[in-house]
């Protein structure tokens, strides 16, 4: 007989993000080890739009699973929303300008100028009072996740994270229910570096981190530098954590066959998804340089975009001909692209947490069969393409090596 588990997870087909497919192919594959699973997740068809919406990744879920499907919800967003309309009406674009679209402040600070950080930092801070901007949601949830815990005779919580205040409702849901809680943190939370210091909304993650770590019947991390370093904050947390590394899944691949060459035979690199911070700001550098140098034999396709910063840098130096931008496309079209490419770019931020991060698309690279190029600090991403033996790391400071 299968037991049941409540699997919150608001990283969920339709939605198109990296965090979505692991919550998937949890679920697509936990009946065939005696667990089914009951999921809770956000109304994703009411907010996104394609591509942010793949409903491809639906065909990974099983047609006869339950699904909750609940509404986004955040009461100072949609006061600031309400507000805006109304100033937007009052201050018609061409007049004076309205206060809560004014940005720039003088270098002599004058009381309207305080007054507008002040209100916007309460606002920001209104919005994400505890670990993001879903916090309001997990508090309206909680009575319906109940209900719908009671109604299946649920024996276990399961809550993959980020978003972290989903954690949050897995710790109320357990104290309600009394029902063992799993935590899937596939993201760090306090302890990601990469951020901006907000010393209040620190000071609440930080308590709010160690109630999840503590309270979890059992932590999954996604490597042991991220179970050592929860150790290190909660030092009971060792005896219950365990490593689930991202990875791939095969049959996704099956039906990718390798395409033919682009018809000017040029060598094609592809980097697919999200581009971080400053990640590509190193290649593109040997980039620019290289097409100096001779005329480009290649090609660098970002399918998924670049950060502002890049493209201006990308037109600027005149790349256009070697660099395409190209929109994000759905997981299937991503893969398909991983296949037919000559080379694989993996870019990870220089920033100190770019040492611990190994996004599953690595293992996607992995199973495409292609070359890998990354640019990465030393850490977990490198190494593992070079225990793999599927490609070459370098250095973001590692000029000569770059441009060769």
């Amino acid at each position: 007989m299968s037991r049941r588990v409540l699997f919150i997870a608001l990283a969920f087909p339709p939605q198109n993000s990296s965090g979505t497919f692991r919550s998937a192919k949890f679920v697509k594959y936990l009946g065939e080890f005696g667990w089914e699973p009951i999921v809770l997740t956000l109304d994703w068809a009411r907010v996104l739009a394609p591509p942010e919406r793949d409903e491809t990744l639906l065909e990974d879920i099983p047609s006869d699973l339950p699904i909750y499907r609940l509404a986004p919800f955040n009461p100072v967003r949609a006061l600031g929303e309400r507000a805006r309309r109304r100033l937007s009406s009052a201050f018609p674009s061409g007049g004076e300008a309205s206060p809560i679209t004014y940005s720039e402040v003088s270098k002599e600070e004058t009381p309207r100028s305080r007054g507008y950080r002040v209100l916007r930092a309460l606002y920001h801070f209104g919005l994400a009072p505890i670990g993001d901007e879903h916090f309001y949601w997990a508090l309206r949830a909680l009575p319906a996740c109940a209900r719908i815990a009671r109604q299946h005779e649920i024996d276990v919580i399961f809550v993959s994270v980020s978003p972290w205040t989903s954690a949050l409702l897995g710790v109320w849901l357990k104290w309600w229910l009394r029902r063992p809680l799993v935590v899937d943190f596939r993201d760090y939370w306090t302890l990601w570096p990469i951020k901006a210091p907000r010393p209040v909304r620190d000071r609440l993650d930080a308590w709010a981190e160690r109630l999840v770590l503590r309270a979890a019947d059992r932590l999954i991390c996604v490597h042991e530098a991220m179970a050592e370093d929860f150790a290190r904050l909660v030092p009971e947390t060792a005896a219950r954590s365990v490593v689930i590394p991202n990875g791939y899944d095969a049959e996704d691949f099956r039906t990718i066959a390798r395409a033919s060459s682009e018809a000017d035979a040029s060598t094609a690199l592809v980097h697919t998804g999200i581009v971080w911070g400053d990640a590509a700001a190193s290649f593109l550098d040997a980039v620019a340089w290289l097409k100096e140098q001779a005329p480009a034999a290649w090609r660098v396709h970002f399918v998924g975009g670049l950060p502002p910063s890049n493209w201006r840098f990308v037109r600027e130096r005149g790349l256009q001909d070697v660099v395409a931008i190209e929109p994000r496309t759905t997981h299937r079209e991503a893969l398909a692209r991983m296949v037919a490419a000559d080379v694989l770019l993996l870019l990870v931020t220089s920033h100190e947490g770019g040492k611990k991060w190994c996004p599953g698309k690595l293992f996607e690279y992995m199973a495409a069969g292609r070359p890998i190029l990354a640019v990465t600090p030393p850490g977990l991403a490198s190494a593992l393409i070079e225990e793999a033996g599927v490609g070459v790391s370098v250095g973001h400071r590692e000029r000569e090596r770059l441009r060769a």
